[in-house]
């Protein structure tokens, strides 16, 4: 065989089958009660279930991918939504360490949640995940607990005699969460100035409104107001003004 030639064998040259479509698949809902049970092991606990379903997988060179079976992701993410909250930093909070938001989160449950008389005696520590500078999703230990954070919509939190402001949201799947942004996008439109020169920042607001459009709200630029610098500046401008856009100014 010559060298380069695939191997009917070789894992980098093998071709994943098709994926079974959802209506030929297995129906795991009739299992749920056991699922739901693993899944609480799972992020309460940290106990991996070794017998799930991985799904389908698909191989493409070195790289595997896998597409879960669809009852079962369905469960899953029944379960999640009914668990996990999001808990959005705002403001001067989006710049904390990611220790620090844990702290946050911890001293939340504290103060509120922990020892209270409204949610069982019981009730334990959930599981945190940072997302990112403004996005840490909680999974509480209980749905009474997400449920309650939900309905209170956010809280400001102190700590270290520092206040914090954080929202608390629904968890989404990243395909909804994709939605919300397309929907979010075609409701907004705004304009950002890259690296404005010193010189021209006074000018940078009437310029704009003079190419585009009237400016709706223009963002406040400096990203820690601590610490001012001028790098870019973001404006919301009218949606219905897309048609004005300028690619230079």
């Amino acid at each position: 065989m010559e060298e380069g030639e695939e191997r009917p064998n070789s894992r980098e040259g093998a071709r994943s089958p098709p994926p079974v479509p959802p209506e030929h698949q297995q129906d795991y809902w009739a299992d749920e009660d056991r699922i739901r049970s693993l899944l609480t092991l799972c992020y309460d606990d940290g106990v991996f279930p070794t017998d799930l379903d991985p799904g389908e997988m698909t191989v493409r060179g070195r790289e595997a991918s896998f597409t879960l079976n669809t009852s079962l992701d369905e469960i899953k993410v029944k379960w999640l939504k009914e668990r996990t909250v999001s808990v959005i930093f705002k403001e001067n909070a989006r710049f904390l360490p990611k220790k620090i938001k844990d702290d946050t989160i911890r001293a939340y449950e504290d103060g509120w949640i922990l020892g209270s008389t409204t949610f069982p005696t019981e009730t334990r520590r959930g599981r945190v995940k940072v997302e990112g500078p403004n996005p840490v999703l909680y999974v509480a230990k209980s749905r009474e607990v997400a449920a309650y954070m939900i309905d209170e919509g956010g809280a400001d939190i102190t700590v270290r005699n520092e206040t914090y402001k954080i929202l608390f949201k629904p968890w989404m799947t990243r395909a909804e969460f994709r939605e919300l942004r397309r929907l979010e996008d075609d409701r907004t439109f705004w304009v950002i100035a890259v690296q404005i020169p010193l010189d021209d920042m006074s000018f940078i607001y009437a310029q704009i409104e003079k190419a585009i459009d009237t400016i709706l709200l223009a963002h406040p630029p400096d990203v820690d107001p601590a610490r001012p610098t001028l790098v870019n500046a973001k404006f919301d401008v009218d949606p219905d003004a897309r048609g004005n856009m300028k690619d230079k100014l």
